[in-house]
């Protein structure tokens, strides 16, 4: 006897961020996002040598140290868009006026960032680190993109947990591994297409 599958409801997000080009929707696309490492010897050229290799690895935006010293001289090169992994109101005023298109903000400071966030019109995504915790930040928040961290999973958990958090609402995976998540991304917005 086999019982029918039943699908979870799918969240459509109806928001998009803005950068440069224009306004990305985010219905049913997800965008990766690389992580620059902080460089090893401190100097500006690293960390532009890390944005051109993801962009070219096929990055949609990519996560610069936010020290503004790092941060600048990587957003000002208009390579690919520059997010910054921030905690702080003042940490997110200093990524965003050194050019960060993108805040990501770990879950658990999203509250105090928020606050500022509102006056000064930045652009926001709440960082989470799991499946479960994306679609309780899409359910409290579906007016702001939510990101998933899977920069210390291993392989096959990673896409896991990619797959599970785009399926409710995440549209954003931040990543160390490149390849692997695009193919897990661009699965997952056909499959999110198909459903709608």
């Amino acid at each position: 006897m086999s019982v029918p599958a039943v699908l979870p409801p799918v969240t459509t997000p109806e928001l998009g961020l803005s950068f440069g080009a224009g306004p990305i929707d985010l219905a049913t696309r997800a965008l990766v996002v690389a992580v620059v490492p902080p460089p090893r010897w401190g100097r500006e050229a690293e960390v532009l040598a890390g944005v051109r290799q993801a962009a070219e690895a096929g990055a949609d935006v990519v996560e610069a140290p936010a020290e503004p010293r790092l941060l600048g001289p990587a957003a000002n090169a208009g390579i690919v868009p520059v997010a910054a992994r921030v905690t702080t109101p003042d940490g997110a005023r200093a990524a965003w006026a050194a050019g960060a298109r993108l805040l990501l903000v770990p879950a658990s400071q999203a509250l105090e960032v928020a606050d500022d966030a509102a006056a000064d019109d930045w652009q926001l995504a709440t960082l989470v680190a799991d499946a479960r915790g994306g679609r309780d930040a899409v359910a409290a928040r579906p007016d702001r993109p939510v990101a998933l961290d899977v920069t210390g999973l291993p392989p096959i958990d990673a896409v896991a947990e990619a797959s599970l958090a785009l399926a409710v609402g995440v549209r954003l995976v931040r990543t160390g591994d490149l390849r692997r998540t695009r193919r897990v991304v661009e699965v997952m917005a056909h499959l999110l297409e198909a459903r709608r």
